[in-house]
């Protein structure tokens, strides 16, 4: 099983489970993972929900190979269902969320991960954002969660080169909420969702209602726009060279367009 599901005393526990792939998500994965955070939203049995993956990585993204086919409209279509519809269900569920991150969280693995309410790291994780590798735009609330969380010179610094964050400078930017020595972040995030499943559920949901509405635009909004512009940038030119010297480890000469 590529997706992990279960819940025990009142934590839902969902596990990326593709290791040898560093846990990037193909379509279906994406569906699913959306799918299981809806049932756990609705589940009163829960009152957290984790995230985390198998092996020495949290997630390496979408899988890039999904793509091949694809025509704007449908782009839109598969974005929609899946990765947005991930990562806004992980910002509006009105339960604390909670993210285990080891190794590399890139890109729609990091947005996974900046949705959660608490991020516990240990000293292996690396973020990164490499859409401008490729010639694309972040897509499943990057920009609008980077924004919030580290302001916008850094998030457009970070954006713009690409560059992977180690997990003290993570820390620093405000992408975790804790970085824990390695053997311990299990234990650690074990002690963090009991903690949050004792508390008063429907209170901090409404709490996270009201810290994400401090400032606009919302992240559905955000979303509605960013679905018109991230799908077309998978039929530049631009995207083809990207993912081209992506696979075969070179130097990407992109032409502008």
């Amino acid at each position: 099983m590529t997706i992990e599901y279960s819940v025990e005393g009142g934590v839902a526990r969902l596990v990326m489970n593709r290791p040898e792939r560093r846990n990037a998500l193909d379509a279906t994965m994406r569906v699913e993972m959306a799918d299981r955070v809806d049932q756990a939203a609705a589940d009163p049995a829960v009152r957290v929900l984790m995230i985390e993956a198998t092996g020495a990585h949290f997630c390496s993204g979408a899988d890039l190979g999904q793509f091949k086919g694809e025509s704007i409209p449908s782009s839109r279509r598969r974005m929609q269902h899946g990765g947005l519809r991930l990562v806004r269900g992980l910002w509006e569920m009105e339960k604390p969320v909670v993210a285990l991150v080891r190794g590399a969280a890139i890109g729609l693995g990091a947005a996974i991960a900046l949705a959660c309410d608490q991020v516990l790291a240990d000293s292996t994780a690396r973020y990164a954002f490499t859409y401008a590798r490729v010639g694309l735009v972040p897509d499943t609330g990057a920009a609008y969660l980077l924004t919030r969380q580290m302001g916008l010179l850094r998030a457009k610094s970070l954006l713009f080169s690409s560059r992977f964050v180690g997990a003290a400078e993570a820390l620093s930017l405000g992408l975790v909420s804790e970085v824990i020595e390695d053997e311990q972040l299990a234990a650690r995030a074990e002690v963090v969702a009991q903690e949050l499943a004792a508390g008063p559920t429907f209170g901090l949901g409404m709490m996270k209602r009201l810290l994400h509405r401090a400032s606009d635009p919302s992240l559905a909004d955000f979303m509605d726009y960013e679905a018109l512009i991230a799908p077309q940038m998978r039929f530049t030119e631009d995207y083809a060279e990207g993912t081209s010297a992506f696979r075969e480890k070179r130097t990407p000469q992109f032409k502008g367009y």
